[in-house]
Formats: C-alpha cells, structure tokens, sequence
C-alpha cells in the first residue's frame, strides 16, 4: 500500500485500520499522529513521525493478532469493491482478516462499465483466494447492489463480457450480498490504493476477457457505433455507466432517468450500449430498426416480440404501436372487426305502428314483403317491375287496409331512395329509416320475414298446394299463450281459414297490449344475450377521422369521416372522391395520413351502377348521393350502367348514361 498522498486517502487508511483497531494493541497510541493529520484546521505536511506510524499500522494489519490463520472449520466471507482504477479483497474469518489483495486495473479494463469492474472484482477475489474458498460455500460482499439483482438471473440473459464473468465463477459456491459501501472499510481502501504489479495469471485473464464478441451484423455495426457516439442522451448515459450509476433516479439528468430502472443490466461494449445482450438503439435509428423487425409485416404483437428479444430503447413497445398503427399494408389486410353488441329496435306498443320491407328474388320474379314488428304479420307481393311507382303502389294497398304505419323500415335499394317514394312518405305522413348499406343485420325485422316467405313459397311449389292458403293458416298459428297468432295481435281475432271453428273463436278478443310488448321485449333480450357472447363494442367515430373501409379482401378503401347519420352506428365517409354511408362495424380507423382530395367530387349511387346527372333535373327514380345499397366497398370510381344492365334491372324507364356519356331518358311508352 503506497503512502497517503492527501487527507482523503489517509482517512479511508484510518479507516480500515479502526476497523480492524478492536485487534491491534495500543491503536490509538499509534494512530495518533496520523489522526492529528485529518484535523480540519491542520494543514497537510508528512514528516519522520507520520511514516513511522503509518509502517507501524502496516505492520500490525499484515500480522498476528490482526492477520490471523485461516481456519478450515469456520465460514469464510469475501469483501471485494472496485475504484476506477484498481481492484480491492479481502477474505475474512469470524471479522479477522486471513488474507489481503489489490491490484490495479489495466488500461482496457479501466474502461470498462461500473457493472463490469464490480464483478470483475468478485471474479478476481474468487481466483487470489482459491485455496482458501474452493469447494466450500462462501459469502461475497459487494457494494454494488444491481449486481446481486443480475447474478440471480439466468447467465444467457446478462451481457456478453458480464457472461464471461459469470462463467468464471460457476466453479465456486458463492453467495453475494450487498453491503453499503461506507461500511466496506478494508475492500474500499485497498481497491483505492491498489499494488501497481499485475500477475501473470491476471494479465492472461484480461486478454480473455476484453475478447470481443459481435451480436450485430457488421453490414451495420460500424453505423450503429457511429450514431451512438453522436447521440447526445447515449452519450451521457455512457458516462454514467462507466462512472456508476447514483442511489437515486432524481439524481440524473431528466433525458437517462427512463434507463434508470434498468442499470443493472446496462453496459458498454466497444463503443455500443447492450441491455443484457439486447443493442440499446439511438434515436436516428430507432424507425430503421422498426422497418427491419417489421419485414414481412408479421403484426404489431409479432413485431413487438420480435424487438424484445433484440433490440431495446424506453417505451420501444409504444413507439413500435404508433409507427405501426399508420402501415398501410398492415391496415388494408386486417381481418374483419367482431361483430358489436346487438342494438335492439324499440318495441312498438300498437299494431302496425312499426313496419319493415324489402324486395327479393324467388325462381327469376321479383317479389315485396311487408311485415309487421309487433304481430309478425307479413304480406307477399309480385312486382311485375322494380320500379318506386310499383313498390309505392303496393304499399298504398296495404297501408289502404290497415293504417299508415309510424316508422317503415327499409335498406337503400333505389327503389325507397328516389324522390318519389320521399314525397310517399311525406304524403302519407311516416318516417322512413334507412339500414347502412353492405349491412342487412340493421334491418334485420325485414330479411327474417324474406327467410319465411322464400320457405313459405318454395315448400308450397314442392308439395302443389295453394301458396295464400298455406300463408292463412300460418297467420293462425299461436306462437304462446301472451303472444297468440300474428292474427290475433294485428286484429285481434281469428281469421276463418278451410277447418270448421267456433263461432266464438271468431269473434274479436283484445290482447293487452303491455303484456304483449313486455313479452316481445323479454324475447329480444334473450336473443341479445346469445348473439353478444361474441361481440365487444366499438369505440364511436368523429368527423375528419382518417378511417379505412371494408372490402371482401379487407380494408383497401382509405377515405375521411365527413359526418354521422341521425341513424345509430352509422356514418358518411368519403374516399376518392365519392361517399359512402357505411355502418361502425365496416369502418376500421387508422393513423395514416389522409388521402389527398380529388379535384372533382363524385357520388355514390343508390344502384349497383353508379351514376351523376349533372345540369339536370330529377327524375322521379333518380337516385340522389350518398346513398348506397348493393355497391361494393372495394369500387373506387363510379360506375355507369348499360342500357343491358338497366334492362335487366327492371328500370329502362329511368335516365341511365351511355358509354360516350350521353345521357339518354328512354320513352315511358316502351
């Protein structure tokens, strides 16, 4: 041990010797001219007196009673710190010193992480008292807690040079523990004031342990080092781990506090800051090595751990979720969204006050229902053509007959869309609502009562009966002892059908109506807790959200939300220029850049051919935008139909655009 060279290294001498002073005869006698040295008003000066003292505590400390025999009986405790420059150890027994080591750092190993130089010395405590600690369990004193956090880990997740380390001390039986270092006398001296030689078998350890080994492609480990070293948070942070970190997070610099939590793991490896053997990425590369572990666009939660197993910087996890949530590729290609809780039509509390209808194909002839939401009553009709007027005219006659409903519900086939069936229904004085196009579940009151009446026909076409004969019998058939026949709730009787009855069956019967909504209501509650088992609700959009919509293939439609439909979960969303009405669960919101506006705005038909009369009135069929029933999520211009299509459809009557965009208004006549 060299000579104190100022006050401070004699007080950590004095130290060491008080520690140990409980074993040396006269201490304080031979200490005092050393101790009258560290006086706050006596200045610095080593004289005759002080060298005599100083050789005399040398002496006591390196001889019995201080130094006492190693005794093969009693357990044996390793004291062991680091300085920035020198090594320091001590093996004890019972409190006594057996045995003193120190050494100094080599010029790689003063480079090295505080981490580093703590087990470092642990390695080099374990190796200088081998004979003494081998084969037998001891316990290691270090000052430097995180290091005890990492030594209980597995060794593969430590960093490499940390792994060599630890692979040295596999042959002991080690127990670390922590211990402050102000209460670390003898270790703390000695490593300050360490022995300038270096044995051989050290100097052969250094060069196994400085030994590099690469977990980094060399295509980019030259760019990693580069940006790491220009990358001001990485290089403050490089500091303090080779300094050692402080006790407390509010003791660092606000830009590394967020390393904080992971210090014991932190180290520095030629020029590259490795978490473990994961790389600890700069801020300039951080969105490169997102695209890198994002190739093949494996998902977000794949991607993610992907990185955790690789790379790391704080809050990599958020970070990777943002870059992600605006990938195109990604977005386009999710799968479609789980289907939401069922929103449930109000129960109406009188007989065809609440009325749905739609138009379908059976055996190439068009066909209306209308059907009731409180009785379950429905009526068949053939359209000869699929025109407003014949759809208007058949629902004249049935409205003739039992009143004008309050609410009539429909999808958007243009049929309900034009103008003529809006001044139907201000004429005749009910609301119409509309269904989300590509969504028949809204109007789902209608598609059930499509479902029987195609059994109802298709069953009669197979057994030769009278189709209106088999449909009176079921209007008489009770569906419970509340409820009763569709007939009995609409008309509150039986309708005399081909089987002889009761005239007092026929005679009319109210049914209380409260009893008759409470049961429909309990039935549509039962209903709605099968059907959301499966579903979760979806968080509501707000106009000017960049959203994509669905197609077969996913979501390739990116477009803006322009505003929200009076009617539930549903919302106008414009993309390439034309607008669509689409329902929540069809509309998928992303955090891309908006689609640049085209210059000229179309709009969305009502037909499977899309069309804009420009310069022109209104027809009665026309169908005025926004509104869409049968086109495709995935069309992303207008289309125009033909007049073959227009044939086909039933609707030559109305105006239709020719191929050189001539719009063409055929004779009513023909």
């Amino acid at each position: 041990m060299p000579v104190p060279s100022d006050v401070t290294s004699l007080q950590r001498f004095l130290g060491m010797a008080n520690y140990l002073g409980k074993f040396i005869p006269n201490f304080s006698d031979i200490a005092a001219p050393l101790r009258k040295l560290t006086h706050k008003d006596t200045a610095w000066c080593w004289f005759q007196q002080h060298q005599e003292a100083f050789d005399h505590l040398k002496a006591c400390l390196s001889s019995p009673p201080v130094l006492s025999y190693y005794d093969v009986k009693q357990p044996v405790t390793l004291t062991c710190d680091a300085s920035c420059f020198g090594l320091g150890a001590a093996c004890l027994q019972n409190g006594k010193p057996v045995a003193f080591a120190s050494r100094t750092l080599t010029d790689t190993e003063t480079r090295y992480a505080q981490i580093e130089k703590e087990l470092l010395a642990v390695v080099f405590a374990c190796s200088k008292f081998k004979d003494y600690v081998y084969g037998k369990p001891i316990m290691v004193e270090t000052d430097h807690q995180p290091l005890v956090t990492i030594l209980k880990k597995s060794i593969h997740t430590a960093p490499a040079r940390l792994q060599r380390m630890m692979l040295r001390l596999q042959s002991y039986d080690i127990t670390l523990v922590y211990k402050k270092g102000k209460l670390m006398y003898v270790a703390d001296t000695l490593s300050r004031a360490p022995t300038t030689n270096i044995p051989v078998s050290t100097a052969e350890n250094d060069s196994f342990e400085v030994m590099s080994v690469s977990v980094i492609s060399t295509a980019r480990l030259e760019e990693l080092r580069k940006h790491t070293g220009e990358d001001a948070m990485l290089k403050k942070l490089t500091t303090v781990i080779q300094r050692g970190w402080p006790s407390r997070e509010n003791q660092l610099q606000p830009a590394i506090r967020p390393f904080y939590p992971y210090r014991d793991e932190l180290t520095v490896d030629d020029g590259i800051i490795m978490k473990g053997p994961k790389t600890v990425i700069p801020q300039s590369l951080q969105n490169a090595y997102i695209d890198i572990v994002h190739k093949g666009h494996p998902g977000a939660d794949a991607t993610k751990r992907r990185a955790r197993s690789i790379i790391f910087w704080p809050g990599m996890s958020k970070h990777i979720t943002e870059k992600l949530s605006s990938c195109s590729v990604c977005n386009s290609t999710k799968p479609h969204q789980q289907k939401e809780p069922l929103k449930l039509h109000p129960v109406p509390d009188l007989p065809w006050s609440t009325v749905a209808a739609d138009i379908f194909d059976w055996h190439g002839k068009h066909y209306h229902v209308l059907v009731d939401s409180y009785s379950g009553w429905f009526e068949i009709d053939l359209l000869r053509d699929i025109t407003s007027a014949a759809v208007i005219t058949k629902l004249k006659r049935h409205f003739s007959v039992h009143g004008t409903p309050h609410i009539l519900l429909s999808d958007n086939a243009r049929q309900y869309t034009s103008q003529q069936f809006k001044d139907f229904a201000k004429q005749w004085d009910f609301k119409h609502t509309t269904s989300s196009p590509e969504f028949p579940q809204s109007n789902g009151l209608a598609e059930r009562a499509v479902r029987s009446a195609k059994q109802l026909m298709e069953r009669s076409h197979r057994d030769g009966s009278d189709v209106f004969l088999n449909l009176l019998n079921l209007r008489n058939i009770s569906r419970d002892q509340t409820l009763g026949s569709p007939a009995e709730r609409l008309m509150s009787r039986q309708i005399r059908a081909a089987i002889p009855v009761s005239t007092k069956l026929l005679e009319p019967s109210s049914k209380p109506a409260m009893q008759i909504a409470a049961q429909l209501h309990n039935r549509r509650l039962v209903l709605k807790r099968y059907c959301d088992v499966s579903s979760r609700p979806l968080t509501p959009l707000s106009p000017g959200q960049v959203v994509r919509m669905q197609t077969p293939k996913g979501y390739d439609n990116l477009g803006i939300v322009k505003e929200t439909c009076k009617e539930p979960r549903s919302y106008i969303v414009e993309s390439n220029g034309v607008k669509y009405r689409r329902n929540r669960r069809h509309i998928l919101p992303v955090a891309e850049p908006p689609p640049p506006r085209p210059q000229d705005d179309t709009f969305e038909t009502q037909n499977a051919a899309r069309f804009q009369l420009s310069n022109a009135s209104p027809a009665p069929d026309s169908v005025p935008p926004i509104m869409s029933h049968v086109s495709r999520p995935h069309e992303t211009s207008p289309a125009r139909p033909s007049r073959a299509q227009a044939v086909f459809q039933g609707s030559v009557s109305s105006p239709y655009v020719t191929r050189s965009g001539r719009i063409s208004r055929p004779n009513p006549k023909y």
